[in-house]
């Protein structure tokens, strides 16, 4: 099957404000943390692909480098996809709170309508009817337009975030942490809209998380990564099942699998 991301070779460095005093007052070349080291992985299209590691293992680093967030870096990148999205672990903070539902949810389409000299979007009437649409396949009643997201349930706004990304007809979503705020049957509630959308659509989800139980339910295959590093990657249930590492294998463990 063919690839929708590849990633060859990925290092990432920050500035690192400590290093950087070191450096000035002992006259020390390490002013930058290696935050990505020597990454290299594939997505096939209409793949899950789960990524998995502690927090500050690089995961975030990772998707911001794929979205073309994350500048300076060595190695390749390709991502066959023109409007790649994120969905992000608070969605409270990635919505407008001074904007209602409605607002939010048409102001992608009216971006995309100005790049696309007016094509579908270009009126409020097909405007409306898309974000209409979209809500209903993401399980939201279209009088939430009339809301704002701090009307709205976590929930609710991680719904909203979902339709949001889609709205702006994508094939890649990156996925970072999308239920970790959200109590346990609010989870699997957004696991199945995730799943449920995979499948409708066929888009291609990263799906970062810390939860291997999440994981198992949601991935096709999974990558675990500590201190930067790719440790292992493969089909979920192989991993699970013989862990290449002691790393993961702790993993598993902590998580009762």
């Amino acid at each position: 099957m063919e690839n929708i991301l590849n990633v060859s070779n990925l290092n990432v460095y920050y500035k690192n404000k400590q290093n950087l005093v070191n450096r000035i007052r002992k006259g020390s070349e390490k002013s930058l943390q290696h935050v990505l080291k020597n990454v290299s992985f594939a997505m096939r299209k209409g793949e899950v692909l789960g990524l998995v590691g502690e927090s500050g293992c690089g995961k975030t680093s990772l998707a911001k480098a794929i979205l073309g967030m994350q500048k300076q870096y060595d190695g390749e990148i390709t991502l066959d996809c023109p409007n790649p999205q994120m969905v992000f672990q608070d969605p409270y903070g990635s919505l407008n709170p001074s904007k209602k539902i409605g607002w939010i949810l048409e102001e992608p389409l009216r971006m995309k309508a100005r790049t696309d000299r007016g094509k579908e979007g270009r009126t409020r009437e097909e405007r409306v009817q898309k974000v209409d649409r979209m809500l209903e396949r993401v399980g939201l009643d279209v009088k939430l337009k009339e809301h704002y997201p701090a009307e709205l349930s976590g929930g609710q706004r991680q719904r909203v975030a979902i339709a949001a990304a889609l709205l702006c007809d994508t094939d890649f979503l990156i996925a970072d942490e999308p239920v970790s705020a959200l109590d346990v049957t609010i989870q699997a509630q957004i696991i199945r809209l995730l799943l449920k959308l995979h499948k409708e659509l066929g888009i291609s989800i990263l799906f970062i998380s810390h939860d291997l139980r999440v994981v198992y339910q949601m991935c096709d295959r999974v990558i675990i990564m500590k201190n930067g590093e790719i440790l292992e990657q493969g089909r979920v249930e192989e991993v699970y099942a013989n862990p290449s590492t002691d790393y993961t294998r702790l993993l598993l463990e902590a998580a009762n699998l």
